[in-house]
């Protein structure tokens, strides 16, 4: 079963379990999965509106979802592409690039310590070891991967 688009991750969930208590950040339940009387399950709000669930007592995640006949993509808001208007659906698919515009980045930051390093080394003198040369050719590869997903590709 998927989320209907215009219901809540939250009520989509809270509405099927037990025992469900309000805390200063999110709500605890009873476990639908591994049971008991306690409130053991915790389900926390993101600022997107995305669900982070946690079961204290079975740290199963998937199975605590599968008890109440949802799935981990019930956790997550729906967007609908169709109404969305052209300026909304350009916006969503920058938003959509910037985790991997920060790893690229990252990547991008240790290569040049890699480089750093064996310039450095060459600046002394110091001839780079076949490990040495290896490494920094994969940092080159590395670098033109990055490159890559900076330019969308």
């Amino acid at each position: 079963m998927t989320a209907i688009a215009n219901q809540s991750p939250s009520s989509l969930l809270l509405s099927r379990l037990e025992g469900v208590i309000k805390t200063c950040k999110g709500w605890r339940a009873r476990c639908p999965h591994c049971g008991g009387k306690g409130q053991k399950l915790a389900i926390a709000e993101g600022d997107n509106g995305t669900l982070l669930v946690t079961c204290f007592s079975c740290h199963d995640t998937y199975a605590v979802l599968a008890a109440v006949g949802l799935t981990v993509a019930d956790l997550f808001i729906r967007k609908d592409l169709r109404s969305m208007t052209p300026s909304e659906r350009s916006q969503l698919r920058q938003a959509a690039l910037i985790p991997r515009w920060h790893a690229a980045l990252n990547v991008l930051v240790t290569e040049a310590n890699v480089v750093l390093a064996a310039s450095n080394q060459l600046g002394d003198n110091r001839p780079l070891n076949d490990a040495d040369l290896t490494r920094v050719r994969l940092c080159a590869l590395r670098i033109f991967d990055a490159a890559e997903v900076l330019h969308g590709n």
